[in-house]
This record gives C-alpha cells, sequence and structure tokens, in this order.
C-alpha cells in the first residue's frame, strides 16, 4: 500500500511542479510586457501590499475553519476510485495539474495568490513557480513515506490544513519584510 501511495503523491508532486512552473513562468512573461514600465518599488510595495490582505483573510480562514479565498471545487474525487477502466497515473497527474495552477481550485493560503500576483509583478522570478512546486511535493512525499498508509482518512490530533494555513501567515509575513530589504538594501 505504502509503494502505491508513494507512486501516486509522486505523480501528483511532478505534475504540480510542473503546472505551477509553467503558471508563474507564463504570468512573469505578461508581466514584463504590462507591468514592467512600473517602477519596481512600485511593484514591490503592491506586492507587500497583497502579502499583508493575505494574511488577514488567512487568519479570518483559521478562525472560521475554512479554506481561504479561492474557488470552492477540485478535481472530482470519482477519478480515483479504482475499480474502473481509468489508468492509475491519470487521477493523481490531474490532481497535480489542477492544484498547480494555483486559481483552479480550494487554496489553504493566499502565499499561492500572492505567488501569481508577484510573478505578473515581475517581482518573483520566472521559476519561482518551481520552488513552489517543490516546496508542496516535498512535504507531501515525506508525510507518504513516515505516516501510517492505514490511516488515511483517520481523525488526527491536529489539523494539517491549519498547520499549513499558519505555515502560509509565516511566507507571507517574511515576503514584506524581504521586499523592504530589497528597496532599502539597493537591490
Amino acid at each position: 500500500m505504502r509503494r502505491r501511495n508513494l507512486r501516486f503523491v509522486g505523480i501528483l508532486a511532478l505534475a504540480h511542479i510542473a503546472a505551477a512552473g509553467f503558471m508563474v513562468a507564463l504570468l512573469y512573461q505578461v508581466g514584463t510586457v504590462t507591468f514592467g514600465y512600473l517602477p519596481y518599488r512600485v511593484r514591490a510595495v503592491t506586492c507587500a501590499v497583497a502579502a499583508v490582505a493575505g494574511m488577514v483573510l488567512d487568519a479570518r480562514a483559521i478562525k472560521r475553519g475554512s479554506f481561504t479565498v479561492g474557488l470552492r471545487r477540485q478535481t472530482a474525487k470519482t477519478l480515483s476510485d479504482d475499480s474502473g477502466p481509468t489508468p492509475g497515473w491519470v487521477t493523481p497527474l490531474l490532481w497535480g495539474l489542477d492544484t498547480g495552477l494555483v486559481w483552479t481550485t480550494f487554496r489553504m493560503s493566499c502565499a499561492s495568490w500572492v505567488l501569481l500576483v508577484s510573478g505578473l509583478l515581475t517581482i518573483a522570478p520566472q521559476w519561482a513557480g518551481l520552488v513552489y512546486g517543490v516546496f508542496f511535493g516535498i512535504p507531501l512525499i515525506v508525510a507518504t513515506l513516515t505516516g501510517d498508509p492505514t490511516g488515511i482518512g483517520r481523525p488526527r490530533r491536529y489539523s494539517l490544513t491549519r498547520l499549513t494555513q499558519g505555515a502560509g501567515i509565516i511566507v507571507l509575513m517574511l515576503w514584506p519584510i524581504g521586499l523592504t530589504g530589497s528597496l532599502y538594501g539597493g537591490v
């Protein structure tokens, strides 16, 4: 069972990395044409404001026990039914592509939205989506390797959603600090 779960999350993670990398690179390229004329300071302040707004929205989501701003949909769970004719690699591929595009499904943190805005404003580098995807995929694979494969779906003592949202707030707090450093540090 662990091998099957690992193959599933491995395909999902690779698809997520590819889609996130593509999406941020695409937005970056669009941003070079549409926002490239704006001064760096204006783009950086806009990203910092987006990060602060994201922290507020994520804190609200944690308080309400919900997800943050985004579409309330996901790839159909019926695809994961092993009894059908769908090959086992199709479901994780579609789920990974869907989640990697960022805007198409549930979001646990506004950090992903801030990444898209930062890419569009050409503040985040073109390859930032690959880093975002890797930081999604590695914890997922590690959790699969170290977790109890028979415990999937059982209640936990902690909420992975809330832990992820808390981590998202930390990332959103660090982003304006880094942007401020780049503005006043001469970068």
